[in-house]
């Protein structure tokens, strides 16, 4: 049977009943048609409660992420408590999501209030650019940031302010489609956080809205860069390094996102990268794989590529030695026991579009596969079959359409020990019924979620007796 729900630890029950009595008390003041207070009055006489209570930094910190991260409250009580709750001792701060009206007052509350932030998440909040003016301000106060999130929203000026205040900073995401332009990124790269950004993220997927030989001085100037994240043109920007700045250039990228890579290109990326773990290589040129082949890495992602290539590739040292692989739109067959034996170490397996799969019953087996996802595959539900019974510590499964019925399922997991199967999803699974949801919760013993159910055969009645049974029996298990 599956896990109980845990009992809920002393220190969220206490969060909890704390959140509620400042929001409950809040709502009566606010509500009430029988009172008549101030509600400035009312925040500075419950700071004045929390204080008397001995809250710390981290209470109000606590508070400000249960209040804000709530689904069931109001806009308006949502932005009262971060009025009454930050204060120069909150060191982290994410906004979640407002709706317009309340941008320009969530941004004058945190340029008043915020200035011990180290911690700022923006992402909910889109400012325009009649308030970005609070933006420098916010900038300007918070001198001890170190993670700043506003993608979206960056430009010249902002990055300028970043560039002068933030001497602490270490992850930077400005990405997606910004008014950036080459003389901010310059500001940005040789100013007071040049010598501590590990990370920035920057740019939009798939699209070159900031050009390679601007990303190339952050990659000149900030040494300590360790991704670039979004950005997917990282191969041109170390290219350009290359070619026309310095031949022995090396930095400390340790992920790379390039597309359309030649060989040139990809002999580059090695060389300038001795730390690179992870490679994503998006519709790269063939035959340019061949440069990979004395190569290791940790985790490799490929999009739009031959498989017999990939499979010459991993047949190299990087095939044993490699942990993840995410495989999109391939073409030709993948032989998941040839890929078994050239990757003993892969613990995270991801198929999406490639052409076909297949698999023999008396094939190598994964013997440390955790991880496996196969969706938009063409693959014979006698492989498919074959694959799980082999690959049976499988915690995370997903696959978008399966022909199984409840006999394959008795067959699959009952009769082979799936026991440590934590999530199983299953998008279109039309003969499955209630009686295969049963059989999972009986035999995968650390099974938490179960979907995703709407495609299954299963009635609203079926869904509300198991929901009921798994309720009164106190089970962990999600039905999606």
């Amino acid at each position: 049977m599956s896990k109980k729900c845990s009992v809920r630890s002393l220190s969220d029950s206490s969060l909890a009943e704390l959140a509620n009595l400042l929001v409950s008390t809040i709502s009566y003041v606010q509500y009430a048609p029988d009172v008549q207070l101030d509600i400035s009055i009312v925040m500075v006489e419950l700071n004045e409660y929390l204080a008397q209570l001995g809250a710390t930094s981290n209470i109000y910190q606590d508070l400000l992420r249960v209040i804000l991260s709530s689904d069931y409250l109001e806009a308006n009580m949502r932005f009262t408590c971060l009025q009454m709750l930050l204060n120069c001792g909150v060191h982290f701060l994410v906004t979640e999501v407002f709706p317009p009206s309340y941008y320009e007052k969530i941004l004058q509350v945190i340029a008043a209030q915020g200035s011990g932030l180290r911690v700022l998440n923006l992402k909910g909040i889109w400012v325009k650019e009649d308030h970005m003016h609070y933006m420098y301000e916010i900038v300007r106060r918070c001198k001890h940031l170190v993670k700043l999130y506003v993608p979206y929203i960056a430009n010249d000026q902002l990055l300028e302010e970043i560039a002068i205040n933030c001497s602490r900073l270490q992850v930077l995401d400005i990405s997606g489609e910004t008014d950036i332009t080459e003389i901010g990124i310059d500001l940005l790269a040789k100013g007071l956080c040049a010598q501590s950004l590990t990370l920035v993220d920057v740019g939009m997927p798939g699209e070159e809205n900031i050009c390679y030989s601007d990303i190339a001085l952050i990659l000149e100037h900030c040494p300590r860069v360790e991704t670039l994240s979004t950005y997917s043109f990282v191969g041109a920007a170390l290219k350009f390094i290359h070619d026309n700045i310095d031949s022995d250039f090396k930095c400390h990228l340790k992920y790379v996102h390039d597309t359309s890579t030649d060989e040139p290109t990809l002999q580059v990326i090695l060389q300038t990268c001795p730390h690179l773990e992870t490679l994503y290589l998006d519709s790269p040129k063939l035959g340019c794989l061949r440069a990979l082949q004395h190569r290791s890495l940790r985790k490799f992602k490929i999009c739009k590529f031959v498989v017999a290539e990939l499979l010459s590739l991993l047949e190299r040292p990087m095939g044993r030695n490699l942990r993840h692989l995410t495989m999109i739109k391939g073409t030709g067959n993948l032989d998941l026991g040839k890929l078994a034996r050239l990757c003993p170490s892969l613990i995270d397996l991801d198929c999406y579009v490639v052409e076909s799969l297949s698999y023999a019953q008396s094939q190598v087996r994964f013997q440390q596969l955790e991880g496996l996802e196969i969706l938009s595959c063409d693959m014979m539900t006698s492989s498919l079959k074959a694959f799980l019974c082999n690959t049976t510590d499988l915690k995370r499964l997903a696959v978008d359409s399966v022909d199984f019925t409840d006999d394959d399922i008795i067959s699959m997991f009952v009769q082979h020990n799936f026991k440590m199967l934590e999530d199983i999803w299953f998008t279109q699974a039309p003969e499955l019924t209630v009686q295969a949801v049963e059989l999972l919760m009986d035999s995968c013993p650390e099974l938490q979620s179960v979907g995703q159910l709407t495609g299954w055969s299963l009635s609203p009645d079926d869904l509300s007796l198991i929901r009921g049974l798994l309720k009164s029996g106190n089970s962990s298990l999600r039905l999606q």
